[in-house]
């Protein structure tokens, strides 16, 4: 009877590992539904285009099996989407886009956020701002703005992004008084220049790569070192004799505190989605974006680093106080 008795505790022993096993297991699985990939900004805008390419790469690759959905989570300069991600901490099915109004506008507003509230994924790239015009406008180049006797109205992402600090800087190296109008993402940006509303907008290339396709918006300048391949034609500002150099990266984030195993799905299909040639064809190319792939670990030690400069960057513009 001893023995039976032996027996019996063994198998109880062996039923509760086998349960632990296949709770672990389970709680391990991911991801267990679609994958939700949130853009700051309105249809049409960076935010927008990155995302839906990547998951259109990652439907015709067949990178992963799970279904990939964007949404749009517009309002206070990114602000709107920063609080949708982070009321989902712990859970890995939601990846955002990330650029640079991902810290300037924590720097810049109250929004209880930054940074390090997030789990860096990976940064895709390195993109400029370029100036435009409407396809009918009187302006030609820098020196006409220069020139101009009123004061010009020119179009931008919220206060403090880097359409905001671009334009001080344009300002700054042209002498010349400017008005910068907010707007909540690069669609209304591109509609009040298309429409006439402002003079001028300070934009990223992706978001208006169409109209400047069409004609029916012009580009005057672009924030970068040397010429893009993508608008080879086009002059930089130092070309022009302003020393104006302006850049966004582009990158995704997830939700703080996730799993590992979530994490590591995330990282490994962004990683093969930005290895395939309809990445840089149809999406770094068309929207003059230099590749500049980081993995989390140097992309978070990039955002420690960018916090830092965009922090200085804004005191001595006077945007925020120390």
């Amino acid at each position: 009877m001893k023995i039976l008795r032996n027996i019996g505790h063994v198998a109880v022993i062996i039923s509760a590992v086998m349960l632990g096993v296949g709770s672990t297991a389970q709680a391990q699985e991911f991801p267990t539904r679609g994958i939700e990939f949130i853009a700051g900004y309105g249809p049409g805008g960076g935010h927008d285009t990155m995302l839906r390419m990547m998951s259109k790469i990652i439907q015709q690759e067949g990178i992963v099996d799970a279904s990939i959905n964007v949404v749009n989570k517009p309002g206070g300069a990114g602000a709107s989407a920063l609080g949708y991600l982070n009321s989902h901490s712990g859970d890995g099915h939601y990846l955002m886009a990330a650029t640079s109004s991902f810290i300037t506008t924590p720097l810049a507003t109250d929004v209880g956020l930054n940074y390090e509230d997030f789990t860096p994924i990976a940064r895709l790239g390195i993109d400029p701002t370029i100036l435009v015009v409407p396809a009918n406008s009187p302006i030609q180049n820098l020196d006409d703005i220069k020139s101009s006797e009123r004061v010009l109205n020119v179009a931008g992402g919220g206060r403090g992004q880097i359409e905001h600090i671009a334009t001080i800087m344009v300002s700054d190296a042209l002498e010349k008084e400017l008005n910068f109008i907010p707007f909540q993402g690069d669609g209304e940006v591109a509609t009040a220049v298309l429409s006439g509303q402002v003079d001028f907008a300070m934009i990223n290339p992706g978001a208006v790569s169409e109209f400047l396709k069409s004609g029916r918006l012009r580009a005057i300048a672009i924030s970068t070192e040397e010429r893009a391949q993508a608008f080879p034609e086009l002059p930089t500002f130092k070309e022009q004799g302003y020393d104006v150099i302006a850049s966004v990266f582009r990158g995704v984030v997830a939700a703080k505190d996730i799993s590992d195993e979530a994490k590591n799905y995330l990282v490994d299909m962004v990683e093969k989605v930005q290895e395939t040639p309809a990445w840089e064809e149809d999406y770094l190319e068309p929207n003059s974006i230099v590749p500049g792939y980081l993995g989390p670990d140097d992309f978070a030690k990039y955002l420690e680093k960018t916090n830092e400069l965009y922090k200085e960057t804004l005191v001595d513009l006077d945007l925020i106080s120390e």
